[in-house]
C-alpha cells in the first residue's frame, strides 16, 4: 500500500517530524510505501513540516525574550520564508524572567533578516510564545519608536508599555511588495475575557493577581496604536495570538490564515493523498476540539474529498470521533498507561502502526 503519513506533534514526547518518521519506519518494515507529510495548525513545530520539503535552513542570531542573544532558525525556498516566532520568543528560551521583563524584539529581527535574504512571502507561526507584549518589541525592532511624557525614548520590554505617551511609525520598516501571512488556529481577540492575557497569560507565567495589570498594558498600547495605524485590529479574530503579537502583525499589514489549511497547501498534501491508498494522522490527545481546524481534521477533510480511508492514531482519544475518521486508535488504553506510553512513545507508536497495517 501507499500510505500518506501526516501527524501533528505528540506534545511532551515527539514533534511531528519525529512522529512521522517513526510511523513510516514501522510501515516500511511491513512492506508499505510511505510519503511523510508532518502537519501543524500553525502552533508549535511549524518548522518541522518543512524539513523534507526542499527548503534551505537558515540560522541567525536575534534578541531572545529576555533580551539576551539567541540562535534562531527559519526555512526559505524561492522567496518564501517560514518563520516560527517561538524561535525568537518561545517558552523554551525562558530562564527565570518575569513576564514583565520580556520582549518580541527578536521576531522583528527575524522578519528583517528574511527580507534581506530576498523573501517576498513570509509565513509566521505564532505558537509557543512566552510573551504578552502585544508585539510591542517587534514593532520597535522594525523601526517603530515610543516616547514617554518627557519625550524620552523608551525601551523594548513589556515593562516599558505603561510609560508610552506616543508611538511613532515614521521610520518603521515597510513591507511593500512583501506578503506577510500569519499561520494560526487561534481566533481570540486582543482584549477581554477571551483575549490574549486572560486566555493565554497564565501559561506564560502571569498569575491571577497580575492579569489586570497586563490587560491594562495591552489596552494602553492599543489606544496609542490607534493614533498611528489606519485601523485597530484589536477585535479581529487571531489578534490575541502569541500574547497579542497577532494584533501587531495585523496592524502592519499581515493577513491571517488557518494554519492547518496553509501548511497542507504548502506541502502539497492533497496531491499526495489523491495518489494514496490510505492516510494516517494523529496528535497527542484527541477530542471534539480536534475537529475545529486542528491538523488531523484538515487531513481527514482532504482524505474524504478523495475517498481515501483516514486513520487517527493519537496518544489518547477521549471522545467518539468515529463519524470523522475511518479508524480511531489510541496508544493509551487506560489512565494507568499514560506514564508508560509517554516514557517510550516511539515503541508504542511503531507497534500500533504494524498492528493496523500488517504486512
Amino acid at each position: 500500500m501507499k500510505i500518506v503519513v501526516a501527524p501533528d506533534s505528540y506534545k511532551g514526547t515527539l514533534d511531528q517530524y519525529e512522529a512521522a518518521r517513526i510511523m513510516t519506519e514501522g510501515l516500511e518494515e511491513q512492506g508499505h510505501a510511505c510519503v511523510m507529510k508532518p502537519m501543524s495548525d500553525g502552533g508549535d513545530g511549524l518548522l518541522h513540516c518543512f524539513r523534507s520539503e526542499g527548503y534551505d535552513r537558515i540560522i541567525t542570531n536575534v534578541t531572545g525574550p529576555e533580551g539576551n542573544t539567541v540562535e534562531a532558525v527559519y526555512y526559505m525556498k524561492k522567496g518564501t520564508a517560514v518563520i516560527e516566532t517561538a524561535e525568537a520568543c518561545g517558552l523554551h528560551l525562558i530562564n527565570g524572567s518575569h513576564p514583565i521583563d520580556r520582549t518580541t524584539f527578536g521576531v522583528g529581527e527575524l522578519l528583517m533578516h528574511a527580507v534581506d535574504q530576498g523573501a517576498d512571502h513570509i509565513i509566521l507561526g505564532l505558537g509557543g510564545s512566552a510573551t504578552s507584549d502585544g508585539g510591542y518589541g517587534m514593532f520597535m525592532a522594525l523601526g517603530g519608536a515610543a516616547t514617554d511624557e518627557a519625550h524620552l525614548p523608551l525601551g523594548v520590554f513589556n515593562r516599558d508599555i505603561p510609560k508610552i505617551t506616543e508611538l511613532n511609525v515614521q521610520s518603521i520598516r515597510r513591507f511593500d511588495g512583501i506578503r506577510l501571512t500569519i499561520a494560526s488556529d487561534v481566533t481570540h481577540p486582543l482584549l477581554g475575557s477571551n483575549g490574549a492575557v486572560r486566555t493565554f497569560g497564565p501559561q506564560k507565567g502571569i498569575d491571577g493577581s497580575d492579569l489586570d495589570r497586563f490587560e491594562g498594558m495591552l489596552d494602553h498600547l492599543s489606544e496609542k496604536a490607534s493614533d498611528v495605524f489606519p485601523a485597530n485590529h484589536a477585535d479581529s479574530p487571531g489578534a490575541g495570538a502569541a500574547g497579542g503579537l497577532g494584533w501587531m502583525l495585523l496592524n502592519i499589514g499581515a493577513e491571517m490564515q488557518a494554519g492547518g489549511e496553509l501548511v497542507a497547501e504548502m506541502v502539497h498534501l492533497e496531491a499526495e493523498i489523491r495518489q494514496a491508498d490510505a492516510v494516517i494522522t494523529g496528535e497527542g490527545k484527541s477530542d471534539r476540539q480536534t475537529l475545529g481546524g486542528k491538523a488531523p481534521s484538515i487531513v481527514a477533510d482532504l482524505s474524504k474529498k478523495h475517498g481515501k480511508p483516514c486513520h487517527l492514531i493519537s496518544g489518547q482519544v477521549t471522545e467518539d470521533l468515529s463519524d470523522y475518521f475511518d479508524g480511531i486508535h489510541a496508544l493509551v488504553e487506560g489512565e494507568d498507561d499514560v506514564k508508560k506510553v509517554m516514557a517510550d512513545t516511539p515503541f508504542y507508536l511503531k507497534k500500533k502502526m504494524q498492528e493496523i497495517f500488517p504486512a
